[in-house]
C-alpha cells in the first residue's frame, strides 16, 4: 500500500482519538414496586395499516420452492405446529385470533406432543380449509394448547433499586420523578423463561435462555435482539448491572447455540437476525463495569456471531471498476411469517406467481431482520408494501454497525492484551471503513445514503439511517467535512422541524409504522447521540435540543397516558402515541424507557420541564469532548488513540 494512503490511515486514526467523558458514575441500590394502571392504546392513534382487499385469498400453501422459517432439523416435533402446516393455515384463515402472534404462542398443553396434535388435526378436519368449522377448530386449539405468554414468568431483579444514584443527579424535580417512575418498570417487564422449556422443548415455540431478561413489552413478551442494546443502556442508568449481564450471557447463549441471535426468542425466528448490536451491548457494559472477566468469557462468541453476518448475509457491490464486499438484510425464508401469516398471505394473495409470492414473502422477512418493518426505504415506489425489494437495497446502517463491530472488536481486544488480535481488527475496520464511503457517501446530496442493486442508484430520500454512520463513528472525523454536511443535508430536509422529536422519514402516504408521523427511540437516539459524540459544538447543541424534544414529548404522553409507548406521532400538535404497522401501538416499552433513562443520565443537569414545548429552549454550551484515553468508557463508540508502537505495526502490516 502506497505512503500516502498510510498517512492518511495514521492522520485519521489518530483523529479517531476524540472521545467524551459526561456519564455520571453509577451505583446499586435496593428497591420496592408501585403497580401502574396502564391505560389501552390512545383512541387518537393513527389504526394499524389493513388493507382493503378485493381478490380472493387461499390460504392453502405451496411446498413448491418453500424455505421455511423452521424445520425439524433446528425445530423438531414442533415445525408442523408453528411454523408451517394446515393447522397454522387453519388458524389463520378463520382468523380464530386478531393477532396471528397469539396463536404461534401457545404453548401445547403438558400431556401433548407435536406430531400427537398435528395427527389429531388431520385426523379431526380432513376437510379443505373453507369448509373447516371455526367453532370446532377453536375448540380443538384450546384442548391441545395452553395460553400464550405463561411460560414466561415475572422475576425478581436484585439488583434494582428505587432511586438510583445516576438518576438523583437529575436536576429538574419532574424529570427526576419521570426517572423513577420508568425505572419502577423494569420490575413490570423482568422475566425468566420457565425450566420446562429446557427440559421440554418441543412443547414450545420460545426458545430456552438461562437468565433472566427485560422484555419489550406488550406482545413482544420474549427477548428480542435490537430492543436490547437500547434497553441495557437503560439499565446501566438505572445501575442495573447484574441484569445487562444477564441478558448479555442470554446472547451468548443463544450464539453458543445456534450460531447466531435471530430476531427475538421464538422458533419462527430462526431464519432471521436483526441489527448487530452483541458487541456494543458489551461495550457499553464494559465501559460501565470495568468487568474484563465478562469481555474474556463472551469474545468468541462475539466473532462467531460477526461470522454469521460475513458468511450470510454478504452482497458483492459493483461500481465502475470496483467490487465492494457488503452486507444485506437478507433471511432465505420465502413463506409468510408465522407471528404475521394472514397478514402476509392476505397482501401477497395479489400475486398469481409463486414465485413473485415467494419474492415477496423473502423480502417482507428482510425487512422485519432491518428492525423497520415496514417502510417505504424498502419499497420500489416508496409508497406500497406490494413493492417491497428490500433484497435489492444494500443499506447504509447495517454496514455502519457492522464497522461499528469491527473498531470495537479491536479494542476489547486491546484490553484483554491481544496485540496481533487488536492490530487485525483495525486494519479490517480501516479497510471496510473506506469501502463504506466509497459505497454509500455521495457528495451531491452531502450524506450516506442506502444503495439499490437493481438501479444502481442511491435513495436519496430522507431517513435517520444517514445519520448512523455519525452513531457508530464509521466515517474520517479528521475534518468532519463529512459529518458537518449530513447535517446540514439533514436540516434542510426539515428532519429537526417537528415539535416531537424526529420522524422515521418524511414519506407521508404509505401508512407503515416505520415512516411519517412516526418517530422511534433507537432513531432519534442514534441521531442524539451521533451528534453530541461529533465534537463539533454547533451539532452538540442541535443533540441536546433534540434531546430536550425527545424526553419533553415522552413525558408528556406518559403523563397523559399512565404508558410509554413503542413509537409516537413526532408531528402532531400534542404528543401523542405512533400508529400505523400490522398492530395496535404497544406499551412498555423496553427501548423507550431505555432511552429516555440515558438520555436523561447525560442531560439530566440541564433539562428542564416547560409547559411549552420546547419553543426556545436555549441549550446550554456545548458539553466539551477532552482527548484522552483510547476509549470513550462512557457514552460514545469506541475511539483507538494510535501510540507509535500500533503506528508502526500498522504500518508493518500494510506495506507487508
Amino acid at each position: 500500500m502506497r505512503l500516502e494512503v498510510f498517512a492518511s490511515l495514521v492522520l485519521t486514526l489518530h483523529a479517531a482519538a476524540i472521545a467524551d467523558t459526561d456519564r455520571k458514575e453509577r451505583e446499586i441500590n435496593p428497591p420496592d414496586s408501585e403497580n401502574r394502571k396502564t391505560k389501552a392504546p390512545p383512541k387518537d392513534v393513527d389504526p394499524p395499516n389493513r388493507p382493503t382487499i378485493d381478490y380472493p385469498i387461499n390460504f392453502t400453501q405451496s411446498t413448491e420452492g418453500a424455505q421455511y422459517v423452521c424445520d425439524d432439523t433446528n425445530a423438531r416435533g414442533r415445525a408442523n405446529i408453528y411454523c408451517s402446516g394446515k393447522l397454522l393455515e387453519a388458524v389463520m384463515a378463520k382468523q380464530l385470533y386478531p393477532d396471528s402472534k397469539t396463536y404461534v404462542d401457545r404453548p401445547l398443553k403438558e400431556n401433548r406432543t407435536g406430531p400427537e396434535v398435528y395427527k389429531d388435526f388431520m385426523a379431526q378436519f380432513p376437510e379443505e380449509l373453507d369448509q373447516i368449522d371455526a367453532e370446532k377448530l377453536r375448540k380443538f386449539v384450546d384442548a391441545n394448547f395452553d395460553v400464550e405468554g405463561q411460560e414466561l414468568k415475572q422475576c425478581t431483579l436484585t439488583d434494582w433499586s428505587e432511586q438510583p444514584r445516576g438518576l438523583l443527579d437529575i436536576g429538574d424535580t419532574k424529570l427526576r420523578d419521570f426517572a423513577f417512575q420508568l425505572n419502577k418498570i423494569w420490575k413490570e417487564l423482568c422475566r425468566q423463561v420457565d425450566e420446562k422449556v429446557k427440559d421440554d422443548p418441543e412443547r414450545y415455540s420460545l426458545l430456552y435462555v438461562p437468565h433472566q431478561f427485560i422484555a419489550p413489552g406488550g406482545r413482544f413478551r420474549e427477548f428480542y435482539y435490537w430492543d436490547a442494546y437500547w434497553i441495557i443502556r437503560g439499565l446501566l442508568a438505572s445501575n442495573m448491572y447484574d441484569t445487562s449481564k444477564a441478558m448479555i450471557l442470554n446472547f451468548k447463549h443463544i450464539v453458543d447455540t445456534i450460531g447466531f441471535i435471530p430476531n427475538g426468542g421464538r422458533v419462527y425466528y430462526l431464519q432471521r437476525s436483526q441489527p448487530p448490536l452483541f458487541a456494543a451491548m458489551v461495550y457499553e457494559y464494559y465501559a460501565a463495569t470495568s468487568d474484563i472477566d465478562l469481555v474474556k468469557e463472551v469474545l468468541p462468541s462475539l466473532e462467531r456471531e460477526l461470522k454469521f453476518w460475513r458468511k450470510n448475509r454478504n452482497v458483492t457491490v459493483e461500481m465502475g471498476d470496483a467490487e465492494y464486499k457488503m452486507l444485506q438484510y437478507r433471511t432465505p425464508a420465502n413463506v409468510p411469517r408465522p407471528e404475521s401469516f394472514r397478514e402476509d398471505v392476505t397482501i401477497a394473495a395479489q400475486f398469481t406467481d409463486l414465485t413473485k409470492k415467494r419474492q415477496f414473502w423473502q423480502d417482507i422477512g428482510s425487512a422485519a431482520e432491518s428492525g423497520w418493518d415496514f417502510s417505504s426505504r424498502w419499497f420500489a415506489d416508496s409508497q406500497n408494501l406490494s413493492t417491497i425489494e428490500t433484497t435489492n437495497v444494500v443499506p447504509v446502517d447495517l454496514n455502519a454497525f457492522y464497522c461499528f463491530n469491527l473498531n470495537i472488536m479491536a479494542y476489547l481486544h486491546g484490553e484483554l492484551g491481544n496485540a496481533d488480535k487488536e492490530l487485525q481488527w483495525m486494519h479490517e475496520y480501516v479497510e471496510f471503513r473506506e469501502q463504506f464511503r466509497n459505497v454509500f457517501y455521495v457528495a451531491e446530496g452531502k450524506g450516506w445514503y442506502d444503495y439499490n442493486l437493481r438501479t444502481k442508484q442511491h435513495n436519496l430520500k430522507f431517513y435517520p439511517s444517514m445519520a448512523v454512520p455519525l452513531f457508530t463513528g464509521c466515517y474520517d472525523r479528521l475534518g468532519m467535512r463529512e459529518a458537518n454536511q449530513l447535517y446540514d443535508q439533514m436540516s434542510d430536509m426539515g428532519a429537526f422541524d417537528f415539535v416531537g422529536g424526529i420522524p422515521t422519514s418524511l414519506v407521508k402516504s404509505s401508512m407503515q409504522q416505520w415512516d411519517f408521523p412516526n418517530g422511534w427511540s433507537p432513531l432519534n437516539h442514534m441521531v442524539i447521540e451521533g451528534l453530541r459524540k461529533s465534537g463539533n459544538s454547533r451539532m452538540q447543541r442541535k443533540a441536546f435540543d433534540l434531546a430536550e424534544k425527545w424526553v419533553l414529548s415522552n413525558y408528556r404522553v406518559f403523563v397523559a397516558d399512565r404508558a410509554m409507548w413503542e413509537k409516537y406521532n413526532v408531528a402532531s400538535g400534542a404528543p401523542r402515541g405512533g400508529g400505523g404497522g400490522e398492530y395496535e401501538v404497544q406499551a412498555g416499552f423496553g427501548w423507550t424507557n431505555g432511552v429516555i433513562l440515558d438520555l436523561l443520565s447525560t442531560y439530566g443537569d440541564r433539562l428542564k420541564f416547560e409547559d411549552v414545548l420546547n419553543d426556545a429552549l436555549p441549550a446550554d454550551e456545548p458539553i466539551p469532548v477532552p482527548h484522552g484515553r483510547s476509549i470513550d468508557v462512557t457514552k460514545s463508540s469506541p475511539q483507538l488513540l494510535l501510540t507509535l508502537p500500533l503506528v508502526f505495526a500498522l504500518f508493518r502490516a500494510l506495506i507487508w
